[in-house]
């Protein structure tokens, strides 16, 4: 895995200015509101939830909103071939781990959580047959954003059935130990909300998100890295640029990683 030299040299200039008044952290935040709804923009209806927090990255806005909504769901669900972490989240509540094909064993008034795109590769080959299931089920789906920017895919997220969407900087450009994260929602929890309104939010976050999401958009590297990533693998090659067909394991497709393999074609076709 990679950082973009052009990314890495922003952080490496950067020079933190923590805001001393309230009033400079109110239009920070307006402006990390403003540049992270232009990011995402790719992702159609996002604009349209009426709530947000900043994040310490994706994993803060999990924990958060399903200790939430631990209060009212009967059940937790993720799937067998989705990121390995929501089994720790949904540990202490209770959850089950399925298969694509056995949506139809979620219950009524459950609570999923799903990676859009995920680590098959792609958006889920059952996503709208999930949707579907959670309006008859009056279950909700957590939108974990994680990928957003690594395929060329797009996807609408104005749905009822999902509670939230959540995105970070973790994935696309590899910025993981920043924890910059961002989630949208209508009824988000209030342990997410309440530290921008009492001005203690995670300030380095918004610094720099107001950073990098101006310069580089959702597809800076993605589209280099498309082009490269078929050329190298060809049919093998899945919409996620940094993953390729590899193997099946107990039924799971198990795709291989290549930024390593890859990393040196694309950041000269970004410096090109």
């Amino acid at each position: 895995m990679f950082i973009p030299t052009a990314i890495e040299n922003e952080l490496i200039n950067y020079k933190y200015q923590f805001p001393m008044r309230q009033k400079d952290g109110k239009d920070t935040l307006e402006e990390c509101k403003y540049n992270w709804l232009q990011w995402t923009n790719r992702f159609a209806g996002i604009d349209t939830y009426n709530k947000w927090a900043i994040t310490h990255g994706i994993h803060d806005a999990i924990t958060n909103q399903v200790a939430y909504r631990s209060k009212t769901v009967s059940k937790f669900y993720s799937f067998r071939d989705d990121y390995k972490f929501y089994l720790e989240f949904l540990y202490p509540y209770n959850s089950e781990t399925i298969t694509w094909e056995q949506i139809d064993r979620i219950q009524d008034n459950s609570y999923i959580l799903v990676s859009v795109p995920n680590t098959r590769g792609s958006i889920p080959e059952y996503w709208y047959d999930l949707l579907d299931h959670c309006e008859r089920t009056n279950s909700k789906i957590f939108f974990d954003g994680a990928f957003y920017g690594t395929s060329e895919e797009t996807i609408d997220v104005n749905h009822n059935v999902i509670d939230c969407v959540a995105f970070s900087l973790s994935k696309n450009f590899n910025l993981r130990h920043t924890r910059s994260g961002v989630v949208f929602g209508n009824d988000l929890a209030w342990t997410l909300t309440i530290p921008m309104q009492r001005n203690y939010y995670n300030y380095f976050s918004v610094e720099v998100a107001n950073l990098i999401l101006p310069k580089f958009d959702a597809l800076y590297v993605t589209r280099h890295a498309k082009i490269i990533q078929r050329e190298m693998y060809g049919v093998d090659a899945y919409p996620i640029w940094f993953l390729v067909r590899d193997k099946e394991f107990n039924g799971l497709r198990i795709p291989k990683w290549v930024h390593n393999e890859m990393k040196d074609k694309v950041q000269e076709a970004i410096s090109w």
